[in-house]
């Protein structure tokens, strides 16, 4: 695809000039090259408003490095993923026929991470260690012992979603303190997160539960414009930030499971 195509495509749907959209679609380029597909593109221009922040900035470079497209493997998961996109809502005719947006009626896209397994072999969930099952309230660490997954999340059926939903928050990395991880994920202290229970994540067992995490807040008056995809942490200055972010869905199964002994500063497998 080539810029002349880009820009057409642009205009067909977005009938003002749009320089966001365009300097998005041009990093996409630069991260794809020729490898991205028209239906690809059309997938991308569904999605790439819930890359702009409310800052007026924009998180598509994100893309590189939930996608790790310095690899030919992450850039197929792209293009696959955001053909899948284009298919599930229809393409963009069928996003904007189906889904119609205004402040009180959000639409938030489910940006599907197609063939994860090929991107890393593990992800990350961090917990408080005391963390409970929302729903039943059982301690989340004798919930896995006892089921061998993470508690169950609302499974995202629909292309798109008209509120927040909840996600496993997890990450390609880990770290070898709490400490650590709580800098790079950016997880504040008035959370009241210790960062002390570490479930470890076969991505080859999770391949249609993961999906590019959404951020913002629940009870956000305007329900709408402060929400965007995050693909890194990185809101935070105190804190260092940079990890990546992945959201998985359903009860994703636990390969291991580990909680941070104070005493010897070391992680002992439950």
């Amino acid at each position: 695809m080539n810029h002349k195509n880009m820009i057409e495509l642009i205009k067909k749907w977005y009938q003002e000039d749009d320089p966001i959209t365009e300097a998005q679609a041009k990093e996409l380029i630069d991260l794809l090259g020729s490898e991205l597909t028209e239906a690809a593109f059309e997938g991308f221009l569904v999605v790439c408003s819930r890359f702009v922040t409310n800052f007026g900035d924009h998180r598509t470079f994100g893309l590189f490095n939930i996608f790790r497209t310095h690899k030919p493997e992450g850039r197929r998961a792209l293009v696959r993923s955001l053909e899948y996109m284009c298919r599930w809502v229809g393409g963009m005719d069928g996003y904007l026929r189906n889904y119609p947006v205004t402040i009180e009626l959000p639409a938030f896209p489910q940006l599907k991470i197609v063939g994860i397994e090929t991107l890393e072999p593990w992800l990350y969930r961090v917990m408080d260690s005391n963390t409970e099952d929302r729903v039943t309230h059982e301690p989340v660490k004798l919930h896995v012992k006892r089921t061998g997954a993470l508690p169950a999340v609302e499974f995202q059926n629909v292309p798109v979603v008209r509120s927040k939903p909840f996600y496993h928050w997890c990450s390609f990395e880990t770290h070898d303190t709490p400490e650590q991880i709580r800098d790079a994920l950016q997880i504040l202290p008035e959370w009241n997160s210790d960062c002390r229970l570490r479930a470890k994540i076969q991505t080859s067992r999770v391949t249609d539960l993961a999906f590019v995490a959404y951020n913002g807040d629940r009870d956000d008056k305007l329900k709408f414009t402060g929400y965007f995809y995050e693909p890194l942490a990185y809101d935070h200055p105190p804190l260092v930030g940079g990890g990546t972010q992945v959201s998985l869905i359903g009860s994703p199964p636990v390969e291991t499971l580990e909680e941070w002994d104070e005493t010897s500063r070391s992680w002992k497998l439950l």
